[in-house]
């Protein structure tokens, strides 16, 4: 049995504790045009006579796949090649985690999710496409004597399917018929449609969404149902000049809350303004870099980190005048993030100065240009986590010695395209 439900891709299990499942994944259709959102849908049936919980959570792809419940999805095209995956890379390995609620599924249900393969896989060229589907579940049984669902797991339930699928060419006017139902569901928030939408308008934004996701990534200060970066990055995607003004207005600060309003309030706000500006700074355009300048001389403290990393991104003389400025604040965190900014530079005009802070009075300082060091330059020279300012002083003594040693033409290893914001 077990080597059948492994070929037909549905799991059953049943247990001394009379947990039994099938689970498996499946398309909603087998054709699909390129740009068109791709649903894969997750869905359990409680076969067995006792009720079982697992954890559950809003369909959006996170940053940790290695997290336990997390689906898995490996597609390749028609030729075995695996399909890009349009996630960015995040500097120093994957991060985040997941907030999950819980499901109980009572004997005889089904519970259904429904996740977009397009947050795993870039379909942008017709084609025959394999996927790979796969999950591993958690199931928590009924302690009867309690009344309540406890650990540990009384079994894992497992999902693993082979799909295959076709994708054609299209049209602006197939994509906008096919997109209409979406662009209709963002409009309604409180509806049980509206999450799916979302994700579908932002993973795949089309310049005729335009106006909507300007909408999504400006919205009143009360709107905090959905989440604002995403839409920036959607704005970022689409890369026309009018997107990129609007992503430079919420930058600007131009919907946000007066400084008196509350903190919360104007924390959530700040942090979409400095998104806004690491994505006008990944951009690289140069003529975005006087508003960035101009802001830096009257942002708040938390929207100061976020401007001096994106300096380093234009590569350009203006911008690391202020970087090195920046190295003799009286803040420290100034300190840390103009170090950040001056790894993101990439050049060996910024390893001199960088080495010069390791011997920084404050032990944050003085790691985190040790960070910058090893990053930049791909030495493995170290510094331990809790150094004293005398370790550091030695390590600096390791890094003169062997800069020393570089000609004039060396020139720092260009680092992956990474995030770390």
């Amino acid at each position: 049995m077990p080597l059948l439900a492994a070929a037909l891709g549905l799991w059953p299990s049943t247990l001394p504790a009379q947990v039994s499942y099938v689970a498996r994944f499946a398309l909603d259709k087998s054709a699909y045009r390129v740009g068109e959102p791709i649903f894969c849908t997750f869905s359990i049936h409680n076969t067995g006579r006792r009720p079982f919980a697992f954890p559950y959570r809003n369909p959006t792809r996170i940053g940790n796949p290695e997290l336990e419940s997390e689906p898995r999805f490996l597609v390749v095209d028609a030729a075995g090649r695996r399909v890009h995956d349009p996630a960015p890379r995040r500097c120093g390995g994957v991060k985040g985690t997941a907030l999950y609620g819980s499901v109980t599924l009572p004997p005889g249900q089904i519970h259904t999710e429904r996740w977009l393969l397009n947050q795993w896989a870039r379909f942008s060229r017709p084609g025959r496409y394999r996927v790979r589907a796969e999950r591993r579940l958690p199931l928590l049984g009924l302690d009867a004597a309690q009344g309540q669902f406890i650990g540990p797991p009384v079994a894992f339930a497992l999902a693993l399917n082979d799909l295959t699928l076709d994708v054609s060419a299209s049209t602006e006017e197939q994509l906008r018929s096919i997109f209409e139902p979406f662009e209709k569901a963002v409009h309604e928030p409180e509806t049980r449609e509206f999450p799916e939408a979302f994700q579908a308008v932002v993973t795949l934004p089309q310049p005729f969404l335009l106006d909507e996701l300007v909408r999504l990534a400006s919205a009143a200060t009360d709107e905090w149902r959905w989440d604002r970066q995403q839409a920036l990055e959607a704005l970022a995607r689409i890369d026309t000049p009018a997107a990129w003004d609007a992503i430079l207005r919420i930058a600007q600060g131009g919907d946000s809350p007066p400084r008196a309003a509350s903190p919360d309030s104007v924390e959530k706000v700040d942090s979409l303004r400095a998104h806004a500006i690491l994505l006008l700074a990944e951009k690289g355009d140069r003529r975005f870099l006087p508003p960035i300048l101009a802001l830096l001389s009257q942002a708040p403290d938390s929207l100061r980190g976020a401007i001096l990393r994106a300096l380093g991104l234009f590569r350009d003389a203006r911008a690391n005048q202020a970087l090195f400025e920046r190295l003799h604040s009286a803040v420290s965190e100034e300190r840390v993030n103009a170090i950040l900014g001056l790894r993101n530079l990439e050049s060996r005009d910024a390893i001199p100065a960088l080495i010069a802070m390791l011997n920084d009075p404050e032990p944050p300082v003085r790691q985190v240009a040790h960070f910058a060091l090893r990053n930049l330059t791909g030495e493995r020279i170290q510094l331990s986590a809790a150094a004293s300012a005398v370790e550091s002083a030695r390590v600096a003594g390791q890094w003169r010695a062997w800069w020393r040693k570089q000609g004039p033409d060396y020139t720092p290893g260009r680092q992956p395209p990474c995030r770390d914001w």
